[in-house]
C-alpha cells in the first residue's frame, strides 16, 4: 500500500518536465476545485439571501401578528383576548399596532403611505436619527419614514410632512408630523410605503378611540422554534412565512434550477478526473506491465489509480472550498458584488457560511472522486503485460 502510495504522488507531482499524467492530474483538481467552489458559493448565497429576508421581514412584520380574519380593530377591553395575549407574552414580546392607509404630503409633492402606530421601533431596523433616541420610542408629533420616501417627497430629517386621511365618521383630517428619523432597509417596497408614529398618533388620523387597535406584533427574541397558541374566530395568528407565502414559494424555487446548474460543473471536473485517469493509464501501461511482470496484482495496480484520485478529491476539495471561503469573507466584509434592490429586496449579495453545507459537499465531491478513479482503473484487470509491451 505504501509503494502504491508513492506510485501515485509521483504520477500526480511528476519530475519530468511535461509530463502528461501530472498536467492532466493538475487541469482535473483545477475543473473540480473550481466546480466545489461555485457550488459552495451557490449555497452560501440561497442560504444568505433566505435569512436576510427573513430577518428584514421579521424586523418590519414580527415573527407574527395576532388580529382580526377580516382586518377589523379589536378592542383592548375583550377579556378572551386578554387571555390569549397573556399567554403569548409569557413567550415572547408582543406590541399593539395601528395600522391603516393615509396620503402623505409636504409641498406639491404627495403619496399613499402605510402608517404602523407602534409603541417602539424594532431595534433591528436601521433608523438615522436627527436627536438619538436610546429607547427609540415615538413621541406625539413625530414620524419616522424610509429613505425612498423621504426621497420620494424631497424631505429630510427635520421637515414636517402632513397626513391627510378621510374616512367617513369624522371627515377630512389633517394631521401635521416632524420628521425625526429616516430608515434604510434594502426593502424597497417598505421604504416607499411604510412610517412610523406613536400609537396614539395613529389612532387620531385613523379616527380610533383609543380602546381599540389593529393587532399585536409578536416577536420571538430566543432561537427556539416558534410555538404559537390556538386563538378563537374571528381571531388569527399569522406568522411572516404565510403573511409572505408567495416570496417564500419563489425562493424555494429558484433553490434546485441553481444548485441543478451549479451542480453540472462539479459533474464536469469529475468526468475530467475519469477522462484523465483513463488517459494516464494509457499513457503508463509499459510501466504497468512491467509491474505486473513483476508480480505487481491487479488490485495493487488499481489502488495506485484510486489513491490517485482521492488526491485530486482531496486537493480539488481544499482550493473549492479555501477559495469559497475567501470570497465568501471578502464579499461579507466588504460587500464587494452589488445587486439592484428594487428587484432582489437587498443591494448586497449575501453570502452566510454554512458549516454543514459546505462539510457535505466536500464529502460528496470526494467520494465521486473515488468513484470516478474506480472506474477506469477497473481497465487494468483486462490488460495482460504482454498486449501492454507488444502495445508499446
Amino acid at each position: 500500500m505504501i509503494l502504491s502510495f508513492r506510485f501515485a504522488f509521483r504520477y500526480l507531482v511528476s519530475p519530468k518536465s511535461g509530463s502528461f499524467s501530472s498536467f492532466a492530474s493538475w487541469l482535473s483538481i483545477a475543473g473540480l476545485g473550481i466546480g466545489i467552489s461555485a457550488l459552495l458559493l451557490t449555497a452560501s448565497i440561497i442560504n444568505g439571501f433566505e435569512k436576510t429576508i427573513a430577518k428584514k421581514i421579521i424586523s418590519f412584520d414580527g415573527d407574527a401578528r395576532l388580529k382580526h380574519i377580516l382586518g377589523k380593530h379589536l378592542s383592548l377591553e375583550d377579556k378572551k383576548l386578554k387571555i390569549i395575549l397573556a399567554d403569548l407574552s409569557k413567550n415572547y414580546n408582543i406590541y399593539p399596532f395601528i395600522r391603516g392607509i393615509t396620503m402623505i404630503r409636504s409641498g406639491i409633492e404627495a403619496d399613499g403611505i402605510i402608517i404602523e402606530g407602534i409603541p417602539i421601533i424594532a431595534p433591528s431596523i436601521k433608523v438615522i436619527w436627527s436627536i438619538e433616541k436610546e429607547d427609540r420610542k415615538l413621541n406625539s408629533g413625530e414620524i419616522v419614514i424610509g429613505k425612498q420616501l423621504a426621497k420620494l417627497l424631497n424631505v429630510e430629517l427635520g421637515n414636517k410632512v402632513f397626513l391627510d386621511n378621510f374616512n367617513e365618521q369624522s371627515g377630512r383630517r389633517i394631521f401635521p408630523l416632524k420628521i425625526v428619523g429616516l430608515y434604510e432597509s434594502g426593502l424597497s417596497e417598505y421604504e416607499k410605503t411604510l412610517a412610523y408614529l406613536s400609537v396614539e398618533d395613529a389612532q387620531s388620523a385613523l379616527g380610533l378611540d383609543k380602546k381599540h387597535v389593529s393587532g399585536w406584533i409578536v416577536f420571538n427574541n430566543s432561537e427556539s422554534k416558534l410555538e404559537l397558541s390556538e386563538v378563537f374566530y374571528p381571531l388569527i395568528l399569522e406568522t411572516w412565512m404565510e403573511r409572505h407565502s408567495l416570496l417564500i414559494d419563489w425562493i424555494n424555487f429558484q433553490r434546485y434550477p441553481a444548485f441543478i446548474m451549479f451542480g453540472l460543473i462539479t459533474v464536469v471536473g469529475i468526468v475530467n478526473i475519469f477522462a484523465g485517469l483513463s488517459m494516464i493509464i494509457i499513457e503508463k501501461k509499459t510501466q504497468i506491465a512491467i509491474l505486473m511482470a513483476q508480480g505487481y496484482s491487479d488490485s495493487d495496480i488499481e489502488n495506485i489509480f484510486i489513491i490517485q484520485g482521492g488526491f485530486i478529491g482531496i486537493l480539488a476539495s481544499l482550493f473549492g472550498g479555501l477559495l469559497s471561503i475567501l470570497i465568501i469573507f471578502l464579499q461579507m466584509k466588504y460587500e464587494i458584488l452589488t445587486i439592484p434592490k428594487d428587484i432582489y429586496f437587498m443591494d448586497k449579495i449575501p453570502m452566510i457560511f454554512d458549516g454543514f453545507v459546505f462539510t457535505s459537499i466536500v464529502f460528496l465531491s470526494f467520494l465521486f472522486c473515488m468513484v470516478a478513479s474506480w472506474w477506469p482503473s477497473k481497465m487494468i484487470a483486462k490488460l495482460s503485460p504482454s498486449f501492454l509491451l507488444l502495445s508499446k
